[in-house]
């Protein structure tokens, strides 16, 4: 049986979109502060009123909340004149299960707005798509969960072994505690190491988890890296300009490139989540289309966004649109957006492509983004923001709070 048919279907879960943005997030500092001579950034600015509410994302991450195995009892029934037990009956206890994807830059303010209003507390796992810093940053943030169990003893942590390196390197403490300083307190994480096409069970819970390898742009150098024994202080790292990696200002480039992976993630046959992406390979699509051979129709699809055109780590509107009608969920929601078209623009130009025509109140922009899109079969797709609330209900019907 393949990786990809070892999953089950489950009868309904809920996703939170904690954050919807590119690394930078929205909106940028460098448009709130910018001169009166310079074109106004309509998108950033919208921000700081209650109308630009859905302009506002952080980094891309999401809460998978799932009804799932909480643990099992049994009960007995006895016979009163034997005083012997008649039967046993196994009964399994289900409890909603909490799924964190990623942990950014801004996880904290994140948390701090949508825990409490979804009624959020406890974490079950944290699945890490890639070691970027847009995706790891806010680990620390997690002691809030573990220090002194105020929620909980530690959170399990589901990762490759590349991104468990890069979480290493960036941030040693929080896998060796001897590396800790100050006062000491540091999360308290227990790591699992998870490969790319090998399905797991997040632990006691009988939830389905299915990794998978997606190419997130290229590894620009293969810098000496010391040994994480070796003493932190002594390394002095190369420069990083230009910010852009160019081959005549690094001389470390290689010149093979290597693409660098991130993880997708099929849960529970069901929900596939893609949210760094410029490149989905054969071998994975082959694992996605024997899924819905296997589970049928998934129920929702994150994809990658992050603008109109392709970028070289992330997809543009016509590979998103692609991918989403290829995957063929019964929703599809984009993610990773940068600042330069709003989300009210975005909803034009994605209702298009399910068959909405509002040709007559268009913008330059919603113009242009509509012109992009190829000929195809209509889907529904639809910009996510943060705090959008999706569920599935019994029988794979899909709502959202939104639209």
């Amino acid at each position: 049986m393949l990786a990809a048919c070892q999953q089950k279907q489950t009868s309904a879960f809920d996703l939170i979109f904690l954050g919807t943005g590119t690394s930078g997030s929205v909106p940028n500092i460098s448009c709130l502060t910018a001169p009166p001579e310079e074109e106004p950034c309509q998108t950033c600015l919208s921000t700081l009123t209650p109308e630009g509410k859905k302009n506002i994302r952080r980094n891309t991450s999401a809460i998978v909340r799932v009804d799932a195995v909480g643990g099992k009892v049994y009960v007995a029934t006895f016979d009163l004149h034997t005083a012997s037990i008649r039967r046993l009956i196994i009964v399994y206890l289900h409890l909603l299960r909490t799924i964190l994807i990623d942990t950014g830059k801004n996880f904290q303010a994140a948390a701090l707005e949508w825990f409490p209003k979804y009624g959020l507390r406890r974490i079950d796992a944290v699945l890490l798509t890639h070691g970027h810093a847009d995706a790891i940053n806010g680990l620390d943030d997690l002691r809030a969960w573990t220090l002194n169990s105020a929620i909980q003893p530690y959170i399990d942590l589901y990762v490759s072994q590349a991104t468990l390196d890069e979480v290493k390197r960036a941030f040693p403490y929080l896998v060796s505690k001897e590396f800790a300083s100050g006062g000491g307190d540091v999360p308290a994480f227990k790591w699992h190491i998870i490969d790319a096409g090998v399905p797991f069970e997040i632990e006691g819970t009988g939830i389905q988890v299915l990794p998978f390898c997606v190419h997130h742009g290229r590894i620009f150098s293969t810098p000496d890296v010391p040994n994480q024994a070796q003493s932190i202080t002594l390394y002095t790292p190369p420069p990083t300009l230009p910010s852009t990696p160019t081959r005549s200002g690094m001389s470390t480039l290689a010149d093979k490139v290597t693409p660098y992976i991130s993880y997708g993630f099929l849960i529970q046959g069901s929900f596939i989540y893609i949210s760094d992406v410029s490149f989905i390979p054969d071998e994975t699509w082959a694992l996605l289309e024997e899924s819905r051979k296997c589970n049928g129709q998934p129920s929702i699809a994150v994809v990658d966004c992050l603008r109109l055109t392709k970028h070289t780590s992330h997809f543009g509107l016509r590979e998103a649109i692609s991918t989403a009608r290829r995957i063929g969920a019964v929703r599809s929601y984009c993610v990773g957006f940068e600042h330069v078209v709003s989300h009210a623009s975005y909803e034009k130009i994605f209702g298009a492509v399910g068959g909405q025509d509002d040709k007559d109140r268009l913008t330059v922009t919603e113009q242009e983004g509509i012109g992009m899109i190829e000929p195809g079969d209509p889907i529904w797709i639809r910009p996510a923001y943060d705090g959008l609330q999706v569920t599935v209900l019994e029988g794979g019907i899909v709502k959202d709070n939104g639209y």
